[in-house]
């Protein structure tokens, strides 16, 4: 059972409004008909709380057809064979079923053998009731017929009132199509044919029918086989591709709700489980994880739908010749930014804030400032009431606030979570995009208010959100609130900074807001690419076949259409012009070219509307191109001009009324465009100022999704990852130096402070990061001075900076290994970097012997590093690197692929004096390269109808599915299906498909053809022969394809025939001379034995001597046997009883080795123990003797110094020149007025060098 406004909607209703729509919901009740309708395992009938059994058994009859002249009444069953209660006419079912347990609501199979169904039963004329059998054994008889029906064994059961394929109608008018869709509906089966194009009722309920029984039943059949399905869809195009080696194309077009996205998730399962029948290349399993991400991002609730793709996206799955996943691509089009920043009434913001809000953990919550969902601006405009609503109680709030009905967000924010680690998006990636999420929550957030004292000047109210969001983006908070306020404009020879006014203020937040997260999604499309791309398309120019899936955003006609709308339904009009250029103009031009007999089908052409909006000079993009680029524009202005060159046009039109709008006849029907901020939204760029922010963010991350190219970006990650391992081995052969000479105390100190004085190599800013390496090259700084110059430079600017810096992967969302390993350089193998330290080294002049550059004495240190690492009994092999890490190559290919997609990333080319292409230009660029990959593939169309706005579930709208029938075309489409020649065949084709039908000798030519068709029991009107190809309508396709089937059956069949007799006739051969054989010997063996016979009389001793040596010779046989039984049975238990000794005496020498080894271990390290304390106590002890004799020796020496000096002032004692001189070298200085003498460090140096000769010696002695 399922309710059309949900079963879990029932508790906590407490309004008189919800309970009143409750009773009135409608519910789809099962009904088992049993042995009263054969081939249906159950009846879906629609009914409400009040609809009474009699109402129920009615529904039941007129759907079936049964015979109304008896009479069936309704039981209630609870178990297989258990008792049944029969329901009085005036009970309701719907009632009795609330009463079951939620899980036989949901149709699943209880525990215990119970399953609660409805049964119809046949009443008898005395009142009994008639049951014709068990339930269970007709459930199984039926599955079994219809598994049988599956295979092909039994032909398919006659449709009772309705057809899989709307080119079967007899009478083809719109209320037969409609009725016949409304039929199907009403039993749960939503796809129709319309020959090869499907047609998709949009449920709004899930149907069990997507598991892995209906992949496999699907599985290499023809379409019509068997019930119409989207994996028949899928599964045709796959073999279609493998078979005629050309790509193929699966178009999904509708209105918005209308199951597009499902419809696309179904398919791409579909496509990667036919894919891993033989090896799963491991790519299928991104491809899934994609989805999830691209929804949650991409994808919110809208007033007609509550999954709404606010992108369009086309999956490009590629595939090897065998059939394997190589690879995929994921093109994106137009995200729809502006919903970030507002939402119409019954709307929501993307999915993924909802996620995060209500799946993070309370440490998540507190890392990224996570409120509730009320609190924030970008989520609560159109929710905002006297009651305010709480996050805690959303399943009894207003349906229009924040959550959907019976959905889980904290479930989906887990399955997010996985779909982004199966992507490839390291727990650190996922950190950062999650707060820069949080960052654009509470920048959404910040208020403005004019200042008192200067009214052209503005400030921000709610100053303590300033710091969350520098917090968040890792900026400083002057340079946001500067951003925020003031813009900077370069006039002739000097900068003005002009603060904002209140109007502008909060655009410049909303612009930075929706550029942060389209970027972000870009990044996400960009990496989702990554991980899909195969490295063999780089290299390999092998051919490469593809099946894309396009599903793009649906026609939409709101209350309030904009510029997005605008857009959307510009790009579903080249849809439908490719639609019916394949359907109608193409397929007509072909049949006039091959000269066969036809009459034109007229249909809508909307070739006029098309040219109106993209046809140059005058196209409405075009007009507003041009008014973007004037300062001086308005929406009146831009209004004016559109009136003045298209005002004669019948596809648009213009309110009587003033208003700022234009009306556009679509193929759809008239959509009115409000044109306010059309102009903004088409030049929807990032300010400089902006930019320079976030590009002097300290979040690696952030810099990165600014970056216009990734390749660059790249090269300047590698090359900081390069110097940080320079470094960080440089360092480590000082330690090994300094530990071999005895001084190793400082020396990890050492380390971190160099690791640290190169930390401006990771700074964003690159210019600044070239200027200090050209710096430390000319002045050959040490790593010392390097550090105090970095040290100074840094605190000049007042900015305190992170060490170490963000990881290369986290720049790029590379899965590389953090740097808790410095020498992990990310794609450069010991050899490359020890090879590119010597070409650095070899380059550099020779005199720098201590920059940041290498030379050979470095480059042995190294090497030395990297041996003692290798020997080292505890080092560690490093991990293995993950996969889809990134390389210049695949950027640049990637880059390449995405030129006309340039949305976001044109913002940073300001400071040219070309401007950017608008958004309406880059749309258009989009959907030209769409449409000349679509018209490389071979199409399939899938057509997705909405079948009611509200959104219940099984509820089937006749207006609403009729005007989406009627614009569509469908019911032109039915009627050039149906007599028009959709299936073609070349001769050559033809001939090779259909020999097995064709006489031998037949040649491909059109005689030929044209008399074996003639021959064939075939419609006259069903085939027609051109000059080059054979043309079929769909039932001679199939009655072909079924004589094909019969006439192989029947070869395959004398094959086995023959086969089959000559292998009976061998063997009966050999029978028949073994039968010969033995005659022979038993015709020469009877005449001995009457000879014997009659010589011998039966003598009675003679019986008694055989019947004893039979006797023996059997109890014989029977000890033996019984010996042989009895000694293998010795042999297994002897075996396992050695066994089981052998590892005893194994566990006990493996005991004992260890015990032996761990206590030799242990005296060992305790002798060790003492012999470094013992040399440490020796050692401390001559240190200290020769630093108390250096002692002495230095304040006798000061003393006679100071003698002789005091000698000197009084006259005493008068020194030569030559003592003078020597004085002098000595460094006598005065301070403080007296004379100390200072000691020169070369001859410290000598005699220190002494002091420790003389330890040594006295070490030895």
């Amino acid at each position: 059972m399922s309710a059309r406004d949900g079963v879990g909607g029932i508790g906590g209703i407490g309004t008189l409004g919800r309970r009143q729509r409750f009773e009135n919901s409608e519910f789809t009740v099962r009904i088992y008909p049993g042995a009263l309708a054969e081939g249906t395992i159950y009846c879906p009938i629609s009914a409400r709380k009040s609809t009474t059994a009699a109402e129920a058994i009615e529904r039941v009859i007129e759907r079936l057809q049964l015979d109304r002249t008896k009479c069936y009444v309704l039981a209630e069953v609870k178990e297989f064979g258990g008792e049944e209660w029969i329901l009085n006419p005036s009970d309701c079912p719907v009632q009795r079923m609330m009463l079951w347990p939620r899980v036989a609501l949901q149709h699943r199979p209880l525990s215990g053998g119970e399953d609660y169904r409805f049964l119809l039963r046949q009443k008898n004329l005395d009142g009994s009731i008639h049951y014709g059998g068990s339930l269970q054994m007709w459930l199984q008889v039926t599955e079994e017929r219809r598994r049988m029906v599956e295979r092909g064994l039994l032909p398919q059961p006659e449709c009772q009132g309705d057809v899989a394929d709307l080119c079967r109608l007899v009478e083809l008018n719109e209320r037969s199509l409609l009725d016949n869709l409304r039929s199907r509906f009403l039993q749960e089966k939503i796809y129709t044919y319309v020959g090869s194009i499907l047609i998709v009722i949009n449920p709004f309920k899930f149907l069990p029918i997507y598991n892995p029984k209906y992949v496999k039943m699907y599985d290499n059949h023809t379409l019509g086989n068997l019930e119409p399905h989207i994996y028949a869809v899928a599964d045709v195009a796959y073999h279609a591709m493998l078979q005629r080696e050309r790509n193929q194309c699966i178009v999904i077009s509708g209105e918005s709700g209308s199951g597009k996205t499902q419809s696309t998730n179904f398919l791409i399962h579909h496509l990667t489980a036919l894919s891993q029948k033989g090896f799963a290349s491991g790519v299928e399993q991104i491809i899934l994880g994609a989805g999830p991400v691209l929804e949650a991002f991409g994808n919110a609730k809208t007033a007609h739908n509550n999954n709404s793709s606010r992108f369009g996206k086309f999956i490009q799955v590629n595939y090897q010749e065998s059939g394997t996943v190589r690879g995929a691509y994921v093109e994106k089009y137009l995200l729809e930014k502006s919903r970030l920043v507002f939402q119409e009434h019954n709307e929501r913001n993307y999915h993924v804030f909802y996620y995060l809000l209500a799946g993070a953990s309370e440490e998540e919550r507190k890392a990224y400032h996570l409120k509730k969902p009320e609190e924030y601006h970008y989520l609560s405009q159109m929710t905002k009431t006297t009651h305010q609503q709480h996050w805690e109680s959303y399943c009894e709030s207003d349906p229009d606030c924040f959550t959907v009905e019976g959905e889980d967000l904290k479930h989906d924010f887990e399955r997010l979570q996985l779909a982004m680690e199966m992507v490839g998006f390291l727990p650190a990636t996922r950190k950062q995009i999650f707060s820069l999420l949080s960052a654009i929550l509470h920048l959404g957030n910040i208020r403005y208010k004019r200042k008192t004292y200067r009214d052209d000047s503005i400030d921000i109210c709610n100053t303590e959100v300033l710091p969350v969001v520098s917090e968040l983006l890792e900026v400083r908070e002057e340079m946001l609130l500067d951003a925020l306020t003031t813009r900077k404009t370069v006039t002739v020879g000097e900068k003005l900074i002009v603060p904002y006014k209140l109007s502008e203020a909060g655009t410049v937040r909303d612009s930075m807001a929706k550029s942060l997260y389209s970027a972000l999604f870009d990044w996400i499309v960009f990496r989702i690419n990554h991980a899909l791309l195969n490295l063999k398309d780089l290299e390999e120019t092998t051919k490469i076949l593809s099946i894309g899936v396009l599903d793009i955003f649906g026609f939409e006609d709101y209350e309030n259409n904009g510029f997005e709308q605008f857009c959307i339904n510009f790009a579903n009009e080249r849809l439908q012009h490719y639609f019916n250029q394949h359907i109608f103009k193409l397929e007509q031009e072909e049949y006039r070219t091959e000269g066969i007999s036809w009459r034109n089908i007229d249909y809508i052409d909307n070739t006029g509307c098309i040219n109106l909006i993209s046809k140059k000079p005058t196209a409405l993009f075009h007009l507003l191109d041009e008014e973007s680029n004037f300062p001086q524009a308005t929406n009146q202005t831009l209004l004016d001009k559109f009136k003045r060159q298209h005002e004669g046009n019948s596809y648009i039109d213009f309110p009587a009324v003033m208003e700022p709008a234009f009306i556009i006849r679509h193929y759809a029907g008239k959509v009115k465009y409000g044109v306010k901020d059309f102009r903004e939204k088409n030049t929807d760029h990032m300010r400089p100022d902006i930019v320079a922010l976030l590009k002097s963010s300290k979040n690696a991350f952030i810099c990165g999704l600014i970056g216009i190219d990734p390749s660059a970006t790249f090269r300047w990650a590698v090359l900081r990852a390069y110097f940080r391992a320079l470094v960080a081995f440089r360092e480590a052969g000082k330690r090994h130096t300094q530990k071999k000479t005895g001084h190793d105390d400082a020396a990890p100190c050492a380390v971190l402070k160099s690791v640290d004085s190169f930390s401006f190599l990771q700074h964003p800013v690159h210019q600044r990061s070239l200027e200090i390496l050209q710096r430390c090259k000319e002045e050959k700084y040490t790593p010392d001075e390097s550090e105090n110059v970095v040290q100074s430079d840094e605190s000049e600017n007042g900015v305190t900076r992170k060490s170490p810096r963000t990881p290369l992967s986290d720049l790029q969302g590379s899965n590389t290994m953090k740097d808790k390993s410095p020498w992990a350089s990310p794609g450069l193998s010991w050899n490359e970097r020890l090879s590119r330290q010597r070409r650095l080294s070899s380059s550099s002049s020779t005199t720098e012997e201590e920059g940041i550059f290498v030379n050979s004495a470095s480059s042995k240190l190294l090497e030395r590093a990297h041996d003692i690492l290798m020997r080292n009994k505890n080092y560690k092999s490093k991990p293995v690197l993950p996969k889809h890490l990134l390389n210049v190559k695949s950027l640049k290919y990637l880059s390449n692929l995405t030129l006309h997609d340039r949305i976001t990333k044109s913002l940073l080319h300001l400071h040219k004096k070309k401007k950017p292409p608008s958004i309406s230009a880059q749309f258009q660029a989009s959907l030209n390269k769409l449409m000349e990959t679509l018209g490389q593939s071979e199409p399939y169309f899938v057509k997705c109808i909405r079948s009611n706005a509200e959104k219940l579930p099984l509820r089937f709208n006749d207006n609403l599915v009729l005007r989406q029938l009627r614009y569509t075309g469908m019911l032109e489409t039915v009627r050039i299906r149906q007599s028009g020649y959709n299936i073609k065949y070349s001769f050559k084709d033809f001939v090779h498909h259909f020999c097995v039908l064709l006489p031998a000798g037949t040649s491909a030519t059109r005689e030929g053809i044209q008399q074996c068709l003639d021959q064939l029991d075939l419609e006259p009107d069903g085939y027609q022969v051109g000059k080059t190809m054979v043309f079929l309508r769909e039932a001679e396709r199939q009655q072909l394809q079924a004589l094909l089937h019969r006439e192989v059956l029947r070869l395959i069949v004398l094959l086995q025939r023959r086969f089959r007799a000559h292998l009976e006739r061998k063997q009966f051969v050999r029978m028949r001379e073994a039968a010969i054989c033995i005659q022979k010997w038993w015709r020469f063996y009877q005449p001995m034995e009457e000879e014997e016979e009659e010589e011998e009389i039966c003598d009675p001793k003679v019986l008694d001597v055989a019947a004893l040596c039979l006797q023996a010779h059997w109890r014989g046989y029977r000890e033996r046997q019984r010996f042989r039984l009895w000694r293998e049975a010795t042999l297994v238990l002897q075996r396992q009883w050695r066994l089981w000794l052998h590892r005893r005496c194994t566990a006990a020498l493996v005991i004992q080795t260890a015990w032996r080894c761990h206590r030799a271990r242990e005296a060992y390290l305790h002798l060790c123990a003492s012999v470094v304390q013992l040399q440490a106590v020796s050692r401390g002890y001559l240190a200290r003797q020769s630093f108390n004799a250096l002692k002495e020796h230095r304040e006798q020496r000061l003393k006679e110094k100071e003698q002789q000096e005091l000698q000197l002032q009084n006259g005493q004692l008068k020194l030569s020149p030559e003592q003078d001189r020597r004085r002098e070298s000595w460094g006598w200085t005065s301070a403080r007025g007296r004379i100390l003498p200072t000691i020169n460090e070369k001859e410290a140096s000598k005699s220190s060098a002494a002091m420790r000769a003389q330890i040594r010696t006295k070490a030895k002695t």
